[in-house]
Order: C-alpha cells, then structure tokens, then sequence
C-alpha cells in the first residue's frame, strides 16, 4: 500500500505531499523518473541525428541537460529544480561541463558552464523566466490578433507551432528580458557564459488545447 502523506506529515497540503528517501515508494518514484529521463534524452538524439542527416553536417559534439526535473546529489537530498538547469559537477553520469539555458524563441540560447553556487543551491536558471502568467499574458494582449502579435514578435525567425495553432503565451513578450536574465546570470555568478547558439528558427508546441476534444464537445454545448 503506499503510504499516507496524511498521516506522514498531517499539515502538509495535498500538492506539497512528498515520500521518505528510504521507502520502496521513493526508489519507484526514482527510477520512473530515470526512466523519463532515458526517454527525453533519446527523442533529443533523433531529433539532432535527423537534423544533422538532413543538413549533411558532422557532429563535433554533442551534449545536453535536462532542465525542471529532480536530482539527487553526493549529500544524499533530492533537489527538485523548478525553473532551475544543473550547475553543479557531475549531476549526472551521461553530464559534460556544459549546459544549455535558452532565453526565449528570438534570443540566443546559451552555452554555460556551472559554477556550483551555494546561494543558487548549485544551480541555474533554465530561462529568463516568465513576466506574466499565460493566462494573464494572453489577457494584456488587449484586441490585438493572434496573427498582427506573431508578426511583430518573431521578425527574422522561423519560428512554427508543432500543434498548428499559434500559442502568443510562447512569444518573447510573456518571458522577462532576455539580456537582463543574461546580466543576471553573470552577475550572481549562477554559471560562466562560454557561448551560444543564434537562433534561426524554433518549433514550439503551440496552442495544443485549442482543438482538444473536450474543447470542442464543450464548445458545442455552448
């Protein structure tokens, strides 16, 4: 059975519940989360193979990290990096030296190297970070049309949307400035900036809800 985080921890709200370290349950949660990871990382690599194939280019390198997920570290504590890319050693035992922190769909992504800050808990950010929520965003966006918004944001970019539908809660203006979040970077001393990558396009998910089933059953309700 497992176990109750009622009766673990009584005052600790439903969406904070959490398991002991040393139980069958955390080893399960464990590996499940090894196994996405396992998942993530081969979709990343066909993703780079098919793309090097299709442009008739040689690797010279290749690396990667995941970002928003869980690590456990030498002390023995889990570190749950919401928002947060790895910048410690060793944080994984495919990791490089190197990791990447994109800033939004028209900017840079970076390439960085981590500097184990204790006051960032060893860590960095995985982006610059959103202004607003995608609700609030979308609702500042006054009477403007999807089509005039997208237009105006990703000028010079190809930049496509996997589901079809544009998602404006994914264009540059919902994310806080990117050379801000940069300068933020460098001046926290979170990770040492080494290079980046300039964007020539991005394929984001888009609005993936917009013709969701239920979107439309309840649609036609209406």
């Amino acid at each position: 059975m497992p176990l109750s985080a009622k009766r673990l921890s009584p005052a600790t709200l439903p969406q904070n519940a959490w398991l002991p370290a040393d139980t069958r349950e955390a080893d399960s949660y464990w590996d499940a989360l090894q196994t996405i990871r396992a998942w993530t990382n081969a979709n990343h690599e066909l993703i780079h193979d098919l793309a090097a194939e299709r442009l008739s280019a040689k690797v010279g390198d290749r690396f990667w990290n995941e970002h928003n997920f869980v690590f456990r570290r030498p002390d023995g504590l889990f570190y749950h990096g919401k928002g947060a890319t790895p910048a410690f050693d060793n944080w994984a035992n495919d990791a490089t030296d190197l990791t990447l922190i994109p800033l939004n769909m028209a900017e840079p992504v970076l390439i960085t190297r981590g500097k184990d800050a204790a006051h960032g808990l060893g860590f960095s950010p995985h982006g610059a970070g959103r202004n607003f929520s995608r609700t609030q965003h979308k609702r500042l966006q006054g009477d403007r049309s999807v089509e005039e918004i997208f237009a105006e944001e990703v000028k010079g970019i190809d930049a496509r949307f996997f589901s079809g539908v544009v998602d404006i809660s994914e264009l540059p203006s919902a994310y806080k400035n990117a050379d801000a979040g940069r300068c933020q970077i460098e001046h926290y001393g979170l990770a040492e900036i080494v290079d980046e990558v300039l964007p020539y396009g991005y394929i984001m998910a888009g609005d993936w809800e917009a013709n969701a089933p239920w979107r439309k059953k309840r649609q036609a309700r209406n």
